[in-house]
């Protein structure tokens, strides 16, 4: 019976050894096409938002400046591909309410398209839309309220510019 255990033991043993090097299909961390020197052009804002493009161009670099797949360059002379991105829906409403019906909690939303070109032919490698939603709480202080909904850009500037990552390594 020991040898039993141990022939079973062993069997799991090489099994779990041999997965070890499983990999999804398509998360390697590179860019479509073999591209690696990126420039990230400032993001369009369709919105009515002041400054979301900022947020979201900034996020989405620092993303990027993070990846082992992609190194980002200051002049798109030196880039093998150009993201572009543009900012096409931003909204805030109300959520939930108290028991005064009053509003409790807020959801913001953004939308957005995103591009990703080869710099010397145009070519597209990479095209889709991406969109988050992030929740806070209301206040009766309107300053303090305008803090949360800037704190809930941010967030979501973060969370769009993870997701689009992770789109453009898997070529979604």
């Amino acid at each position: 019976m020991n040898r039993r255990l141990w022939l079973i033991l062993t069997l799991m043993l090489g099994l779990g050894l041999t997965a070890c090097g499983y990999r999804l299909q398509g998360r390697d961390d590179r860019l479509p096409d073999g591209a690696r020197y990126v420039y990230v052009e400032m993001f369009r804002n369709r919105t009515y938002e002041p400054f979301l493009e900022n947020a979201v161009t900034n996020a989405v670099v620092d993303r990027l400046a993070r990846s082992p797949g992609a190194e980002l360059v200051e002049q798109p002379e030196r880039a093998d591909a150009l993201l572009s991105g543009t900012i096409v829906d931003y909204r805030n409403y109300a959520l939930a309410y108290d028991a005064g019906d009053r509003i409790a909690e807020y959801r913001s939303v953004i939308r957005m398209d995103a591009v990703l070109r080869r710099a010397d032919t145009a070519q597209v490698l990479w095209k889709g839309k991406v969109s988050w939603t992030e929740d806070y709480l209301a206040s009766p202080d309107k300053a303090l309220e305008r803090d949360r909904e800037q704190a809930a850009i941010a967030e979501l500037s973060r969370r769009l510019a993870d997701e689009l990552y992770s789109r453009l390594m898997d070529a979604f």
